[in-house]
């Protein structure tokens, strides 16, 4: 007799568990979407609406200058420099990422992926570009990094590059 218990009460709690999922896959009585008087969506909906309009709205301040950026600092990018199999130089760059106030949470997540696909491209550029030329340029170096930065996390987050420092220090002998 207790087996027979158990296993009806066990069917009663599946039967109500789906029940309950039917009724909030199909948005069915208490899991029914708000109406609001206006015919719109109540509920998140409207408050996630909300929010996006908030937040283009401080973007569109920001663009116009009436708010102040967040700037985001990276740990210095160390490039090597070979000649030969030997170590010659190593190139230190300080950059700042410049963003909205109301992106830098969502660019904190993602300066690790940011930092790894800046130092990617930089080991590869830098040589190239000290075989022609004697010294880094801030402001070029600084556009190049923007263009890269902006495709690792997409466009629109970051508003500028910074170069705070390029310091080019020649290997102990």
């Amino acid at each position: 007799m207790p087996r027979i218990l158990i296993i009806v009460i066990v069917v009663i709690i599946l039967l109500a568990g789906g029940g309950v999922t039917i009724m909030q896959q199909m948005e069915l009585g208490p899991f029914a979407p708000s109406v609001t008087e206006d015919g719109g969506e109540g509920g998140e909906n409207a408050a996630n609406t909300e929010n996006q309009q908030a937040v283009e709205f401080i973007k569109t301040l920001h663009r116009r200058g009436k708010m102040k950026p967040t700037f985001l600092a990276l740990e210095p990018l160390v490039i090597p420099l070979f000649q030969g199999d030997k170590p010659s130089t190593t190139v230190q760059i300080t950059v700042q990422i410049r963003v909205a106030r109301d992106d830098a949470p969502e660019m904190r997540v993602r300066l690790t992926k940011l930092k790894d696909a800046l130092l990617r491209d930089l080991m590869s550029f830098v040589p190239r570009y000290l075989r022609d030329n004697k010294k880094l340029e801030a402001n070029f170096l600084g556009r190049r990094l923007k263009v890269v930065a902006e495709r690792s996390v997409g466009r629109g987050l970051i508003d500028d590059v910074l170069v705070q420092s390029i310091l080019d220090r020649s290997a102990g002998k």
